[in-house]
């Protein structure tokens, strides 16, 4: 069992720290040939399912998991470019998911609570919500209705290769940013990031540069892509896109988050003396919220965004900004 081993042994992916814990119900896996894809259900919502997918080159292989059981992967977090049309043009983001090392039975305490699994998503709209005839918990439900940590765990380190400014919808603060971080030569394997916290957005934004070796300590979740029509009015498009989630960004440790620093950073660092990969922080003048532009060759735009996001505490704050330090 992987939670045996030191991590160390298991944690790392091209000499940079990458590893994830998700624990839920396994919903609609798959087998095509050799590899295996589905989700991990944690809440009542099946639009926000944890997506599970393997790389090619991995090809490991895994017993059979059966529909709507409880389940654990310890795997790694991957992405891979999706192009879809957003009402007005073709867009190419990055896509975020897990690509399992190990599968087990969890412990109760990895699991959802049931509470968790009947609260909704803060701030989520009640029209976007879906939900199927799966219902594991009956009773009573009681207890702390925020997720677990033991059932979302995700970190990552790597380099820099892309920043984007997230604004809050219908006003011009700052809401958050979007990083690609890289671990890899290819660019199409950039795994997006979101610090949401309004609070700390600006501080990032304008320490952050491409090249910069970073750690995260997240969640990986999924976000609606959404159709824009001409009056500026968003309709989802039923598909979602995964992506790691954070409160905070830090510093990579070189020869332990980071192993050592590759060859192809001098690339990064090249389109950064060009001024690519990084958008200007400034408000759109025409006020019609932007979708991004994230493919790999291209700048990152500013994108309007409507937070689903937990309200953070003023100790959760100030933690974050004495972790930033």
């Amino acid at each position: 069992m992987l939670e045996n081993k030191p991590l160390a042994s298991y944690g790392h992916e091209n000499g940079m720290l990458n590893v994830g814990w998700i624990s839920g119900f396994a919903r609609h896996f798959k087998r095509d040939g050799a590899n295996l894809s589905g989700f991990i259900q944690q809440t009542n919502d099946t639009k926000r399912m944890i997506p599970v997918g393997q790389l090619e080159r991995h090809r490991r292989t895994f017993g059979i998991i059966s529909n709507e059981e409880a389940v654990k992967i310890v795997g790694r977090i991957h992405a891979r470019p999706i192009t879809w049309n957003n009402g007005r043009r073709e867009i190419t983001e990055q896509s975020a998911f897990l690509d399992p090392l190990e599968i087990s039975s969890p412990s109760i305490v990895e699991m959802p609570s049931a509470l968790t699994w009947h609260t909704p998503i803060k701030n989520r709209k009640e029209e976007n919500i879906e939900q199927d005839d799966f219902q594991p918990f009956s009773g009573d439900i009681y207890g702390d209705g925020r997720l677990r940590e033991a059932a979302n765990n995700v970190v990552i380190a790597g380099i820099v290769d892309g920043i984007r400014t997230l604004r809050g919808e219908g006003q011009n603060t700052m809401a958050g940013v979007e990083i690609l971080v890289r671990q890899s030569a290819s660019r199409e394997e950039a795994i997006p990031v979101r610090m949401m916290n309004s609070k700390l957005a600006r501080i990032i934004r304008d320490e952050l540069r491409m090249g910069r070796p970073i750690m995260i300590q997240g969640k990986l979740r999924v976000r609606d892509l959404k159709i824009i029509d001409d009056d500026g009015i968003e309709t989802p498009t039923g598909q979602q896109v995964g992506y790691v989630w954070c409160r905070s960004i830090l510093n990579a440790r070189r020869g332990k988050d980071i192993i050592a620093i590759p060859a192809w950073v001098k690339e990064i660092t090249e389109r950064y003396m060009r001024g690519e990969g990084e958008e200007e922080a400034t408000t759109q003048e025409t006020g019609t919220p932007s979708q991004p532009v994230v493919a790999p060759a291209a700048a990152r735009q500013p994108e309007v965004v409507t937070s689903e996001e937990e309200d953070l505490t003023p100790e959760d704050i100030l933690a974050e900004q004495l972790a930033s330090l």
